[in-house]
């Protein structure tokens, strides 16, 4: 559905750096807000699109397969982060796979919209940003796999994934020793031991940051 005009992002995305409020409300209610229930593919690798999306609420998987089949997790979006943006703009297929996951919430932009409403200096500044900002994630992920130990790895992926505000994750630990590299029993006997020094608390599917700053202490993050 439209947003409405007096419509309030619960997020502060970098794209939109520079501009008045009734101009980010100006192009918002040129977007399309969805809620997925569900995991959801909203960008597909190898394919154009004309459209990118911003995370308002949850998360959104980025990933990447190689030309051999394997699937590999490349960064998981939070609110705020812009996905698909160089694509709608360039022509290009997209370099990867974006899959919002449940409880999320996105909003679907045109790069029409984005090129009306931003100003062309601006949206040069800020675009450049964006790109700084992902050269700098990729350099510190390219640390953490190659520097860090299993545990730490998965201390890091846990706080990657949560937030102050959103200490809860629903995912398996399946799921995070995927991301961490590792195997499902090390993650469970992390995840023991965190619980034990009051960091974390876990149930089936569902992961609790109790110490965001134990946890950070506790992995060594980068």
């Amino acid at each position: 559905m439209e947003l409405p005009a007096t419509y309030r992002p619960n997020f502060d995305s970098d794209l939109l750096q520079g501009l008045s409020e009734q101009q980010k409300l100006t192009f918002l209610s040129d977007c399309i807000t969805r809620t997925h229930l569900r995991p959801k593919d909203i960008l597909q690798q190898g394919l154009a699109t004309d459209t990118f999306f911003i995370v308002e609420q949850g998360q959104v998987e980025v990933s990447y397969i190689d030309p051999n089949g394997n699937s590999l997790v490349v960064f998981i979006a939070g609110p705020g982060e812009v996905l698909g943006e160089v694509e709608a703009l360039s022509g290009r297929p997209c370099a990867a796979t974006c899959t919002a996951m449940p409880g999320s919430r996105v909003l679907c932009c045109s790069s029409a919209a984005l090129l009306k409403h931003v100003p062309a200096q601006l949206l040069i500044v800020n675009l450049a940003g964006l790109l700084h900002d992902r050269l700098v994630r990729d350099n510190r992920q390219r640390s953490v796999d190659n520097f860090m130990t299993a545990d730490q790895r998965i201390d890091h992926y846990l706080h990657q994934l949560t937030t102050e505000a959103e200490p809860k994750i629903n995912v398996s630990q399946a799921y995070l020793a995927t991301l961490a590299g590792c195997t499902r029993q090390t993650v469970n006997l992390r995840l023991n031991l965190l619980r034990q020094q009051g960091i974390v608390e876990f149930s089936r599917g569902e992961i609790l940051v109790l110490d965001r700053d134990g946890l950070q202490a506790s992995g060594s993050l980068v």
